[in-house]
């Protein structure tokens, strides 16, 4: 086996095969999701209704900002397998009652509390993912699992948004969210066949060891209180790590980005490109490709796997390429221009969930996600709220809005920069 880590030797990790087969298989199944849901506004309202979008993001987004504290706790004391797999089968159950909620009432409004729950569920699996991989990939193939594992949604994507699209079309929402009930299923009995035991290690300067003792889902003062500690030490300890804190950080300004260069590149490419659905569709097939591109340069690249700096210099990158989109009105320099914000995005994300995961002890690595996990809900919630609660941006065309995206972008990874290598210089 090479001495560099290489996506071949990460997939003949079965237990790693498993998840990631898996997560591709949901990733599908939520492109699908995404796709029904769109097919149900457009049968409830005739057109594709920007409000009842928002809404239906925002429900799904909300219990992220609500319960990732909750999840700083469980995560760190479950058995994240365990989590996992739970998660994947109560989500599948939910996609296959969409049908039979949507026979009762036809509304759009019938889901804000389907896509909740479903949110919900996610707040509790992405964090145990993020926390089980370093039990999974060796040391040495953390980089490679990590990009291979991130990738999956750009693969599912590119793959499956225009079958997804198709389906829809074809049969309608509600076979195609049954669908995505199976997929979840799907995810839940391959993470079950995972060999290793997920379960996170005891922190034994917790203090705590009697309560630590107690089954899982008691429901006793010491144990509630015992939750609440735990919460109150993940975020203690993300505040106090000099060298996380930066990274938790840099998670909350690209999902600020993100939430904001959605709405503003559909808008900028209908508006000022002239372009309809299948132009849109192609740009962010084209940010979806450059992810991918980035996501296996930096799994590949000994040297920049080693540069503890690489997820800022690529938020700065990434801020160059959001405000060289406005440069042409010609789709193609567009589309390329995309290209690198994808592959900047792949280089901020990966290279800052696979330094966490080393620097993190086990004990507390659950807690550290989750709060990373809120800070970017909060900030992608913000961003809709910017777009649609108020009238800060309406002011201003597409193009300007990309500009001043692109420069606070850039000037965030300046200073998470900075305070990165003012931490590390304290550390040595």
């Amino acid at each position: 086996m090479a001495s560099e880590p290489t996506f071949g030797a990460i997939l003949r990790n079965r237990d790693f095969l498993k998840l990631y087969v898996g997560q591709l298989g949901s990733g599908i199944g939520d492109r699908l999701h995404q796709m029904a849901l769109l097919g149900v506004i457009l049968q409830a309202c005739g057109i594709a209704n920007v409000t009842e979008t928002a809404r239906l993001i925002f429900f799904a987004t909300l219990p992220v900002l609500i319960f990732s504290l909750l999840a700083v706790a469980w995560t760190d004391r479950w058995s994240r397998k365990r989590t996992m797999v739970a998660a994947d089968l109560l989500r599948a159950g939910f996609a296959f009652t969409i049908p039979l909620i949507r026979h009762f009432d036809p509304s759009v409004h019938a889901l804000y509390g389907v896509v909740f729950v479903m949110g919900t569920l996610a707040t509790f699996h992405g964090p145990a993912r993020l926390a089980a991989m370093p039990r999974i990939a060796e040391p040495r193939l953390l980089m490679a699992a990590n990009s291979l594992s991130n990738s999956s949604g750009a693969v599912a994507g590119l793959l499956a948004i225009p079958v997804a699209g198709y389906l829809v079309q074809v049969l309608g929402p509600n076979p195609c969210f049954v669908i995505d009930g199976f997929t979840f299923l799907f995810s839940g009995v391959l993470i079950a066949l995972i060999a290793r035991s997920l379960r996170p290690e005891k922190d034994v300067g917790r203090g705590a060891s009697s309560v630590e003792r107690e089954e899982p889902g008691a429901s006793t003062p010491d144990a509630r209180r015992s939750t609440l500690r735990d919460i109150k030490a993940g975020v203690d300890y993300t505040l106090a790590h000099r060298e996380a804190l930066p990274l938790v950080l840099s998670g909350g300004l690209f999902a600020l980005v993100s939430g904001l260069l959605l709405v503003e590149l559909l808008a900028f490419a209908t508006a000022q490109l002239r372009l309809a659905e299948f132009g849109v569709g192609l740009l962010v097939a084209a940010g979806g490709l450059g992810m991918a591109a980035g996501l296996l340069l930096v799994s590949q690249s000994p040297s920049l796997r080693r540069r503890a700096s690489l997820p800022y210099l690529a938020l700065i990158g990434m801020g160059c390429c959001i405000a060289a989109i406005t440069l042409s009105l010609s789709p193609w320099l567009v589309a390329l221009a995309m290209v690198g914000v994808g592959a900047a995005a792949g280089m901020a994300s990966v290279p800052a969930d696979t330094r966490l995961q080393e620097i993190v002890p086990d004990a507390r690595r659950g807690g550290v996600f989750s709060v990373k996990q809120l800070l970017a809900a909060m900030a992608f919630l913000s961003a809709l709220w910017l777009q649609s609660g108020t009238h800060l941006l309406r002011g201003f065309s597409p193009s300007a809005v990309l500009v001043g995206l692109g420069a606070l972008c850039a000037a965030g990874g300046v200073m998470l920069l900075l305070l990165h290598r003012a931490a590390t210089r304290r550390t040595a």
